[in-house]
Parts: structure tokens; sequence; C-alpha cells
């Protein structure tokens, strides 16, 4: 079987612009990304995919490869499906975001072990919700599993509800997961919901991946430990760069 890492990368954000390239602790935000990347046992490939010559350059200039797509692509998972129609004989891909350069490689590593020991489904990740500020954040991704991992749900808002609880103690009364945005996919898995149509949940909740709940494909979800912190914000990459540097 043979991996291969994808992160998607484009400058266009409109919380903060150009976040992918911009320098982190001596270093574009991307090259953190990659380096962890390239950290993760049993992968055969790492590489950036862009519809940007900038991102592009930025990435063969520190020594990474980088492969060059549409810009017409509405979503990182439609952009590793075009990578993955120019590499016919990788079987496993996984979407890792070029926005997370605290990433921990043995975080990744439970996504590939899982096709490793055979696991077909979507793959994903998920972390505890730590304060009531996640909770009720319509930014923070929440979902709900079963017992052996498969997602019953993503959503912007608090799930599950407490009926009859005050707000202030909902983390009291039970465990809260956010979504951590990294996924695997199997070729033809990633081939087929390229295909899909917008689904309802979808647009309601401007979440893709309620298009594959909604058209019958099983996500399972790994938790992990220590995500860091996903740079969405200029206070976002101010926070990083003092994790990295230790101050």
């Amino acid at each position: 079987m043979k991996t291969c890492i994808v992160i998607p990368a484009r400058l266009s954000s409109s919380r903060l612009p150009r976040k992918v390239i911009l320098p982190l602790a001596g270093k574009p935000m991307v090259q953190w990304v990659y380096e962890a990347a390239l950290k993760v046992n049993k992968v055969n490939k790492v590489l950036v995919a862009t519809d940007s010559d900038e991102v592009f350059d930025t990435v063969v200039q520190f020594g990474g490869e980088a492969i060059m797509t549409s810009a017409d692509h509405v979503s990182g998972t439609d952009r590793i499906g075009e990578v993955a129609q120019k590499m016919p004989d990788y079987d496993v891909f996984i979407n890792m975001q070029g926005d997370e350069p605290m990433i921990e490689p043995r975080t990744i590593q439970q996504l590939v072990d899982y096709y490793l020991q055979g696991g077909t489904s979507i793959s994903t990740l998920y972390e505890s919700v730590s304060d009531e500020n996640q909770l009720f954040d319509f930014n923070v991704v929440k979902l709900v599993f079963n017992k052996l991992g498969k997602v019953l749900y993503f959503s912007r808002t608090a799930i599950p509800a407490q009926r009859d609880v005050p707000f202030k103690d909902w983390l009291k009364k039970t465990n809260y997961w956010r979504h951590i945005g990294l996924y695997g996919f199997r070729r033809d898995t990633l081939y087929q919901i390229c295909q899909l149509k917008q689904s309802g949940l979808e647009q309601s909740e401007v979440l893709e991946q309620l298009r594959w709940l909604e058209n019958g494909y099983d996500i399972h979800a790994f938790e992990c430990q220590n995500h860091g912190i996903g740079v969405d914000t200029q206070e976002d990459l101010e926070r990083a760069e003092k994790k990295i540097l230790g101050l």
C-alpha cells in the first residue's frame, strides 16, 4: 500500500491572508507542517498542493515537493481529489492542513496506521473541548460518535444539547469533542465523494463532511492529544510563535 500526505495550501484566507507562507519562528508556516509530515512513518510521499505560484516557489525553496492544481476547487478535499487523479499508483491520501504548524507526527500516524491495518472508512481526528468559549463558538466544529468511533454528526452548535441544564454546567454534565479537520481517504472513496453534490445539511452548517455522512459514507474518528494551535488569526500566529520559541 502506498500512502501520500497532501497539504492543500492556498493564499486566500478571510481572516489571515497569505497565512500559509507567513514567517513563523524563522520559517514559512507551511514548512513546519511539511517537516512534521516527513516524520510520519510508512508514508511514501509528502507534497503541497496549491494553485499559487508563490506557494509553489516557497515550497521548492525550502526543499519540499509541490504540485500545481486548479484554482477552481471549493475545498481542500477537491484539491486532493485532483492530486489523486495525477497519482494513480497511490492507495491512501492524507489531508494535512497547511495552517496546523504545531501538529505532531504521532497525530497523523493514527490515520496512516488505520489504513495499514485494513481500515476502509474516511478517517479524521478530534480532541476534547476545554472551555465554554470553545463549546459555544460557531467556528469550533463539534462532533458525536458511537462506541465504535463512527461519527454520527458534526455541528457548529454544541452537541449533544443538555435539556434542563444551564449552559454554564454543560461541560460538567458530559464530554464534548471538537473536530480537527484532517482526513484520510482510500483512493476509491476519495473519487466518489468528489463527485457528490452539495447536501442540505452541508449547506445549513457549511461543513462539507456532512455531505459524506448524508450520502452514507462512514467516518471513523480518532482522539488526539496535544493538537497544538491552528492558525486562523494574527493572534493565533503570535501564540504559535511564542510556543515554538518557548516564550
